[in-house]
C-alpha cells in the first residue's frame, strides 16, 4: 500500500509541475500580447514612415503629414507582435526542456521506489518458508506471496509425505522379501511383495508427473480396467467388469496412469470390501467415460468424503496397511487426465467410486 502511495504522490507532484510549466508559459504570452498596445506605449504622437522605412515619432505641429506615409496603430501591433514571436521557439524550447527534465527526474524516481521494491520481494523469496505478511508493505504483493508460500508449502508437505510413503513401504517390502530369500521358502510371496513394490513406484512416478504434460497417448479405458480386473480376480473370484460395448471410451493420457488410478480404486474395494461382490463397469455418457467401482463393504463417512483424496488419509486408521497414497493417486490423475473423480458411500453400506474422463476427440 505504502509503495501504491508513494508512485501516486510521485506522479501527482508531476502532474503538478508540468501544469504549472505550462500555466506560467501560456500567462508570460498572454501578458506580453495584452501589453502590445502602440497607443499607450508611444503616446499620442502621430507615427510616419520615413524613406529608409523606419518607424519614427515626431511632434504634430513639426510633421507634414502625407496619406502614404501614415499608418495605424493595428499595423504597428503587427509588426510588434511579428518581433515577438521571434522568441516564441526559445519559449517553446525552454518549456519543452523543463518537462523533459521533469520527465526524467519522474523517471528515476519511479525506477527507485520499482528497484527497491523488487530488492524487497527477491529477498523475501530467498526465504519463502520464513515469510511473513507484515513485512511486505503492497497489499497486491503480499497476497501474491502468501498464495505463493502456500503452495511452496503444499508442495513441501507432499514431498515429505511420499518419502515418508517410500520409506515405510518399500523398507517393509524389502526386509520381508530379504527374510524369505533367507529361508529359501514362499515364491509366491516374494513375487507378491515385487508386485507391490513396483507399484508403489509406479504411484511415485504418476504423482511426480504434472498437469501441464502433453497428453498425446490415446487410452482406451476399458482395456486397461480389463486388465486390472483379471490380475486381481486370480485373488478375488468375487471382481466383476462390464464395458460399454457400442460407445468409444478412448481418452487422451497414459496407460500407466489409467492403470494405476483403477488399480488402487479396486485394490482398496478389495482390502475394504470384507469379501462382497465388487463391480467395476466402464461407459460412454455423452461423451464423458465414466469408471465406475463399487463395493458392498464397510463404506465411508460421508463427513470425511471431502479428504478422503488427501495423502496420508486412511479408512480406517492404523488398523489397515497402506498410508492412503492409493487415492491422492486417483485423484492426481484425474487432474491430468482432466477429468474429476468422486465417491457415493455410507457407512457399512458400501461404496460407489466414480471417474469421468473427457472423451478424446477424433479430428
Amino acid at each position: 500500500m505504502r509503495v501504491n502511495l508513494k508512485i501516486s504522490l510521485t506522479v501527482l507532484t508531476f502532474a503538478f509541475f508540468v501544469m504549472l510549466i505550462i500555466s506560467g508559459g501560456f500567462f508570460a504570452v498572454k501578458s506580453n500580447w495584452s501589453s502590445m498596445n502602440v497607443g499607450q506605449s508611444l503616446g499620442t504622437a502621430v507615427y510616419v514612415i520615413n524613406d529608409s522605412t523606419e518607424l519614427t515619432a515626431q511632434p504634430a505641429t513639426t510633421l507634414e503629414i502625407r496619406s502614404d506615409e501614415v499608418v495605424s496603430t493595428t499595423v504597428l501591433d503587427d509588426i510588434y507582435l511579428n518581433s515577438f514571436l521571434k522568441y516564441l521557439p526559445m519559449i517553446i524550447l525552454v518549456v519543452c526542456s523543463a518537462l523533459l527534465v521533469l520527465t526524467m527526474t519522474l523517471w528515476y524516481v519511479l525506477r527507485r521506489i520499482y528497484t527497491k521494491q523488487m530488492v524487497t520481494i527477491i529477498h523475501d523469496l530467498q526465504f519463502l518458508e520464513k515469510f511473513s505478511e507484515d513485512k511486505v508493505e503492497d497489499q497486491a504483493v503480499a497476497e501474491a506471496f502468501k498464495q505463493l508460500k502456500d503452495k511452496f508449502d503444499g508442495h513441501l508437505n507432499d514431498y515429505k509425505r511420499l518419502s515418508s510413503y517410500l520409506t515405510h513401504e518399500q523398507k517393509n517390502a524389502i526386509a520381508i522379501l530379504r527374510a524369505n530369500l533367507e529361508l529359501e521358502q514362499n515364491e509366491t510371496a516374494n513375487l507378491h511383495i515385487l508386485d507391490r513394490l513396483t507399484d508403489s513406484i509406479d504411484d511415485i512416478l504418476t504423482l511426480s508427473n504434472s498437469t501441464g504434460e502433453a497428453m498425446s497417448e490415446q487410452v482406451d479405458v476399458s482395456l486397461i480396467c480389463a486388465e486390472v480386473c483379471d490380475t486381481y480376480r486370480k485373488s478375488y473370484p468375487a471382481l466383476s467388469f462390464s464395458f460399454d460395448e457400442a460407445g468409444s471410451t478412448v481418452i487422451l493420457g497414459k496407460n500407466r496412469w489409467i492403470y494405476r488410478a483403477v488399480s488402487n480404486l479396486v485394490d482398496n474395494a478389495i482390502k475394504y470390501g470384507e469379501q462382497k461382490p465388487i463391480m467395476v463397469s466402464v461407459n460412454n455418457r455423452k461423451g464423458s467415460i465414466i469408471v465406475e467401482i463399487k463395493d458392498q463393504g464397510k463404506g465411508i463417512d460421508p463427513k470425511v468424503h471431502a479428504t478422503i483424496f488427501d495423502h496420508n488419509y486412511r479408512i480406517n486408521g492404523l488398523k489397515q496397511d497402506g498410508y492412503g497414497i492409493g487415492l491422492s493417486v486417483v485423484s492426481h490423475v484425474c487432474d491430468l487426465c482432466q477429468g474429476f473423480v468422486y465417491v457415493e458411500s455410507k457407512k457399512n453400506i458400501g461404496s460407489t467410486f466414480y471417474l469421468s474422463f473427457p472423451q478424446m476427440v477424433e479430428s
